[in-house]
């Protein structure tokens, strides 16, 4: 069993940013960063780094992520309790949400279940519920077939139970709120009047539609805090209570989320991983590089990648300027996207993603007949082959003069996780802060919700639907 509070440990578990290939003697002066550049960045680095800690910045009164990792043990052990009473006693979970309230809770479960989780006997599952997503999209196909998977009357076998973990601050989030009206209308007929044992909210600690509804039926519920955004919130209750139904140490988890914490608030910018990896973005920026690839050389990852896209995207996505994220998975995209990466325009920057240790190791062997010509990799383990596919990539990039980055794990583990939220969280608030822009609020997330709404007919909403039927019209000419 490990001691994560080792503090030998949590330093080999610490995650390495390796810049290397962003510089110029690797990728020549036109493409990557002279050492001069990096060190013009101090003065304006230092002080985004003093507004983000001293919560001095444009969007301060949402910093309330920083002091997460320092959560109290008296909200973590109700966590646990209501987390592990529903895992005890049910077989399916669904967890509902959008955005922040979702990309969290799928990396979560991606990074660190097994893909087939689903398919594998309770008992293999650790006495654990099957996992299900929804209230992230408008999709009656997707909603129906997991429909298909509950119940149909009511029983008493672990088999058949299913709960459900709402997520919306608001509550008033039309994906996630239609989702649920139908998801607790299956709990009422499947449990009947016991359906608020079942059902757990996590939103606003005094108002809104789901806090109202929560009240009203006795649903548990848990507080997002008002000082913390969606897309920072992946260590509050948001993500916290799914992990622990899952099976996800928690306590591991904030522990490495705490020791990143330890590693961004140094004043020692260069050694500082958030501010750093902000800076290099931001200087690439600059010079063109619009485009930034994040490469998960593990199928695992690949959900940490479009956390991160909505980070970057609704954080630094703003008053015309913002750098534009995508998730890729390796080697897997270098069958794709690798063309366009090696061989398009000079726009765009990689951040690999890379477990150094496996969980699960695999040798391959010869045989004699040698009929596939792969005896020569006789003896090598898949993660050596892996390494050296990121290492060639990493080159063959480098020799056409295009930068990237290597964010090593040294395994995929709760604590190094948590590592990588808190890292950057803050790293793209250090970005919004250098671009002068507010990184902690989403002015055109709401500009699709009113013309939404207004064509569903909420009549609050009136005079968008006034605007929306004056609109020039489309023309048939040209609809082909």
């Amino acid at each position: 069993m490990v001691n994560y509070q080792d503090k030998n440990w949590q330093d080999s578990m610490k995650l390495k940013l390796d810049y290397n290939n962003m510089m110029s003697f690797i990728v020549g002066e036109e493409n990557g960063l002279t050492e001069n550049q990096i060190n013009s960045m101090e003065e304006i680095v230092k002080l985004a780094h003093k507004k983000v800690f001293e919560k001095t910045g444009k969007g301060n009164e949402f910093l309330g992520f920083l002091d997460l990792p320092l959560k109290g043990k008296e909200e973590l052990d109700k966590i646990k309790s209501v987390g592990n009473k529903l895992a005890n006693s049910t077989d399916k979970f669904i967890s509902l949400g959008i955005g922040g309230s979702y990309l969290g809770v799928k990396a979560l479960f991606d990074a660190l279940k097994s893909p087939y989780h689903n398919e594998i006997s309770r008992d293999k599952r650790n006495n654990k519920p099957k996992v299900y997503f929804e209230g992230n999209n408008l999709d009656s196909d997707s909603m129906s077939h997991l429909f298909d998977l509950l119940p149909q009357s009511p029983s008493d076998n672990i088999e058949d139970k299913f709960c459900v973990v709402v997520i919306s601050k608001s509550g008033g989030t039309v994906e996630t709120a239609l989702s649920f009206r139908l998801f607790q209308e299956k709990a009422k007929q499947f449990y009947g009047d016991k359906s608020n044992q079942y059902i757990v909210a996590v939103t606003d600690e005094s108002k809104g539609k789901l806090k109202s509804i929560s009240d009203k039926e006795g649903y548990e519920s848990f507080v997002i805090p008002d000082n913390v955004g969606g897309r920072y919130s992946i260590l509050t209750p948001v993500g916290l209570l799914p992990a622990v139904i899952m099976g996800i140490d928690i306590d591991q988890l904030l522990a490495g989320a705490n020791y990143m914490k330890s590693l961004c608030e140094v004043d020692d910018w260069k050694s500082n991983p958030a501010c750093m990896y902000a800076a290099l973005q931001y200087l690439s920026y600059k010079q063109g590089r619009n485009i930034s690839a994040m490469a998960a050389w593990s199928k695992g990852m690949e959900s940490l990648g479009f956390w991160y896209d909505q980070l970057c995207a609704e954080s630094l996505g703003k008053d015309g300027q913002g750098r534009v994220p995508f998730t890729i998975v390796n080697n897997r995209d270098l069958h794709s996207r690798g063309q366009e990466l090696q061989d398009g325009e000079y726009n765009t920057v990689v951040t690999n993603l890379f477990v150094e240790q496996p969980n699960h190791g695999i040798t391959f062997n010869k045989n004699i007949e040698d009929l596939d010509s792969l005896n020569y990799l006789d003896g090598k383990s898949i993660k050596s082959m892996q390494f050296g596919a990121l290492e060639g990539t990493n080159y063959a990039y480098a020799k056409d003069k295009r930068p990237t980055m290597n964010i090593l794990f040294p395994q995929l583990n709760e604590f190094t996780l948590g590592q990588f939220f808190y890292m950057f969280e803050v790293a793209t608030v250090i970005e919004g802060y250098l671009n002068n822009i507010n990184p902690l609020d989403q002015p055109g997330v709401e500009a699709y919700k009113k013309f939404m709404f207004a064509n569903l007919g909420r009549e609050d909403m009136k005079k968008y639907k006034e605007e929306f039927d004056s609109r020039q019209q489309p023309n048939d000419t040209f609809v082909i």
